[in-house]
Formats: structure tokens, C-alpha cells, sequence
């Protein structure tokens, strides 16, 4: 891996635009837009300083820069670019130091969430070089923020209809793997997801989190159960769909074990097949969780009026109601026997999973009586613009003189950037604000933190700490 190579084509003619003379230069990242979120989570930093600036830079690495580089311009670089890429090689780093708010923190948009600026004057050109890589953290951010706001409303609906939130950590499950685009999307933006839930069908999130943020594997970092898939259900041919059943009945004869159930006719499963198999359910030490996994959600789990059979017009949870029983809790909503559950895995985006639990509500049903399974909607389904996030320079030094700029565009003042030094501070009681034109002094106060100098991590930031 060539970290001098992890930038976008037009940074690679910025060594030489800088004002002569420049020096220092410092910029910072924010997440700008209110329009999807008014705040967001910090999540993913760590990995990228960890995997790509702390790697070594080396002298294969500035030839292999400068082939590419002549590949994509066309030109040689200049004596003076290749001087200060070799420089870089001696020092065997990036000459920056980053500050940034803690990992996990939620901060209102437009606030500062990271500054960089060098360390040597002739590493100027690497703060903005760095920055193609860095905003990266829009994805895990934006992961996190969803998480975040999930997790809000599941609560709201626990605190609402059941006696106990334990089953919120695991109502939103991610099924997101096979709906990203590769390996390292999964990972992290699968991590993001799991600062607020535990449910996860994502392993390398799992693996990431214990490799870049010392998650404690003796705690939980993201659980799951068995489960079967349509192939599964299938291999035993339609006519024998019950002995696919009574199979994961017997394989796993405790524990939760959750069974797909619509691979042929929902409503025959959720009436016959649990006529027959309700003994054995009934007997098991754990819970059955049935899973319909097509058609419209809301309807499909509290009944569609316009149904063309009576099991249609019930839906899932009258229907396991009927066969299995449930009980009233303290609040006056209906919870399904402990032996069976039902989780929903298709095209549940935010506002349907509300719909759904909505009208749950209406029917008198606790939240608790469904978990939800969300695919590429919650890991994939996301650009830099839900947030805004950017990364802008707002000082710099030309022959060792101050000099505060800043972006004011007359054709979009939503991208009017901060001026100057800036701090970030919190007050306790959930105010965050960014001030600007500071001194050094000030500068060096608030929730900016020092996490990278000179090709080196500080402050490593671990799973419990960014949960807590």
C-alpha cells in the first residue's frame, strides 16, 4: 500500500499552487448540512490514520507516485515537488499533527470535528494532500448517525408500549454485507452500526472494532443466531416445507433460531405449520423466530384489511398471538410468548420501520414483538451530501505571516466556511460550539484533541469508551 497514492489526481499538482512561500497551512473538517440529520456521529478516524498515514512512506513509494503521476498529467513533476516528496521519505512520515473530537461523540452539524495542520514547513502541501482520504469518514459518520437516530426511535416506541428496553440493542439487526460494494465498506461502516446496536450479521465489523478499537471480546461486540435461508427451506422441495422446519427445530433444540417462513405460503406456515409444530415450540428452551421477508411490511406484520384470506387480514403477529398466546404487559400493550418472535428483513427503510411500529402501536402490540433486518439501506445507502460533509483550509503562513482565509461563495452560502484557528468546545449539558479566529492558545483548548503527529497514533479510543 502506497499512501502517497491515496488522493485524488488533482492533489498531485497542489505541491507547486501554493502561494511562494507558504509554510503552514490549516484546515478542518465539518459535516455542514442540516437537511437529513442536525447532527452527527464521529466514527472512523482512527481506522484510516491507523491503516493509511501511519504506514511508512518510503522512497519506492515517492518513484512509484512520480510514475503514476507522469501516467495521469502527462509531465514530469518538478525538481522543487520531488524534493519535498523525498523529504517526506527521509522522514519516513507524514509531517502532521490531527486533532479531532472523540470518536462516538454526536456533534450539531457546522461544528469543527477534525484539524490538521504541519509540522515541518516544508509539508504544507500534505494537509490538503490528505484530504481525498480523510473525508472518508463521511460513510462510517453517516452509518453512525443512522444507527444513531434508529436507536432514538426504537426507544421512544420501548418507552412508550413495553415494560423494559432490553430489546433494543438488538430491534435494528444489520444484514448489510452482501449490500455493499466491498470488503472494507462492510467492515467499517458495519462498525458504525454496531456503537448503538449489538445485532449484526456483518463479521468483519465484528473483527474490525477488535483490531482498530480494542473492542474486549470477552464483552459483547455484535451477536447474532442461527438462521436459515430460502436455499435451505428449499432443498426439502415445497411439498416437504415442514420437515425444513421440524430440521432447524431439531437442530437447534435451544436458543433463538430464526426460520424464513414466506419461501412459499406465509400464511400456511403461520397457521398450519405452527398448528402442528406448537408442542415443540412450546417445549423448547429459547424462541422461534419466524421471518416473512416480502411484500409490504406494515401489512404484512399487522394485517392487511384488503387481505384476500382471514390469515392475510390478521397478519403475523395476530396470527402468532392466536396460536401461541400473549400477555398484557404493565403499559397495556400485547407481548407475544417468549417462545415465538418476528423479525422482518426486507425494504425496511426508516420511515416504514416507523410506520410499521405505528401501527403496531394502534393495534395495541408492544415494539418488542418485532426486530427488523436492514440491508444496503443502512450500510450502503448514503452519500457525502446527507451530511454535507467538507474539509476546507482557513489559515495559512507565508514566510512565517498569519493570514486567515475562508470560502464565502455567492452562489451557495451553505458553503461559507469557519476563518481562521479554530476551537470546538462542549459544555457539558450538550452545547457544542466552534469558535474561530483564535489564537494558538485557544487553539490548543476545547474537544480538539491531538490523535495523530508525525506518523504516529495518540489517544487511541477503544469500543466501551466510544459506546459509554
Amino acid at each position: 500500500m502506497n499512501p502517497l497514492l491515496c488522493t485524488d489526481v488533482y492533489k498531485l499538482g497542489h505541491l507547486e499552487q501554493y502561494k511562494s512561500g507558504t509554510d503552514k497551512v490549516y484546515s478542518y473538517l465539518m459535516a455542514r448540512s442540516a437537511k437529513k440529520y442536525p447532527a452527527s456521529v464521529f466514527f472512523g478516524l482512527q481506522y484510516y490514520l491507523n491503516k493509511y498515514l501511519c504506514h511508512p512512506i518510503k522512497k519506492k513509494h515517492v518513484k512509484e507516485f512520480l510514475k503514476y503521476r507522469k501516467m495521469v498529467l502527462g509531465s514530469e513533476a518538478s525538481e522543487w515537488v520531488k524534493e519535498r516528496l523525498y523529504k517526506a521519505a527521509d522522514r519516513g512520515c507524514f509531517s502532521l499533527r490531527i486533532k479531532a473530537v472523540p470518536e462516538g461523540s454526536k456533534v450539531p452539524v457546522r461544528n469543527a470535528l477534525m484539524t490538521v495542520t504541519n509540522t515541518e514547513p516544508d509539508a504544507a502541501w500534505q494537509v490538503g494532500f490528505v484530504e481525498s482520504l480523510l473525508l472518508k469518514v463521511w460513510a462510517p459518520c453517516t452509518v453512525a448517525t443512522l444507527s444513531d437516530k434508529l436507536y432514538g426511535m426504537v426507544s421512544d416506541f420501548g418507552r412508550e408500549t413495553c415494560d423494559d428496553l432490553s430489546h433494543i440493542p438488538f430491534q435494528v439487526h444489520d444484514f448489510g454485507y452482501r449490500g455493499v460494494s466491498s470488503e472494507e465498506t462492510a467492515a467499517i461502516c458495519g462498525a458504525a452500526h454496531l456503537l448503538k446496536f449489538l445485532g449484526t450479521d456483518t463479521i468483519p465489523a465484528v473483527k474490525f472494532l477488535h483490531r482498530h478499537y480494542d473492542a474486549d471480546e470477552t464483552k459483547p461486540i455484535g451477536l447474532s443466531v442461527p438462521a436459515s435461508e430460502h436455499s435451505v427451506m428449499c432443498s426439502f422441495g415445497r411439498e416437504n416445507e415442514l420437515d425444513a422446519f421440524k430440521h432447524m427445530l431439531n437442530l437447534y433444540p435451544e436458543g433463538i433460531v430464526s426460520i424464513v417462513s414466506d419461501t412459499y405460503d406465509l400464511w400456511n406456515v403461520l397457521t398450519n405449520f405452527t398448528s402442528t409444530l406448537k408442542d415443540q415450540i412450546l417445549n423448547r428452551n429459547g424462541k422461534v423466530v419466524f421471518r416473512p421477508d416480502s411484500g409490504v411490511p406494515e401489512l404484512i406484520i399487522n394485517g392487511n384489511p384488503d387481505g384476500t384470506s382471514e390469515a392475510e387480514k390478521m397478519g403475523v403477529l395476530r396470527l402468532l398471538e392466536r396460536t401461541f398466546g400473549a400477555t398484557t404487559n404493565q403499559k397495556g400493550y400485547r407481548v407475544l410468548n417468549s417462545k415465538v418472535g418476528c423479525i422482518y428483513g426486507d425494504g425496511m427503510y426508516y420511515d416504514r420501520f416507523v410506520k410499521t411500529l405505528g401501527i403496531m402501536k394502534e393495534n395495541q402490540y408492544a415494539s418488542s414483538n418485532l426486530v427488523v433486518g436492514v440491508g444496503g439501506i443502512l450500510l450502503q445507502q448514503h452519500n457525502r451530501d446527507d451530511l454535507g460533509f467538507s474539509f476546507k483550509a482557513t489559515y495559512t503562513e507565508c514566510n512565517g505571516e498569519p493570514q486567515l482565509i475562508w470560502k464565502d461563495p455567492i452562489t451557495d452560502s451553505g458553503k461559507k466556511s469557519h476563518k481562521g484557528l479554530l476551537c470546538t468546545t462542549f459544555d457539558g449539558d450538550g452545547e457544542w460550539n466552534t469558535e474561530d479566529q483564535v489564537n494558538w492558545e485557544r487553539e490548543g483548548q476545547g474537544m480538539l484533541k491531538t490523535v495523530y503527529e508525525d506518523g504516529f497514533m495518540r489517544g487511541w479510543r477503544t469500543l466501551d469508551e466510544m459506546r459509554a
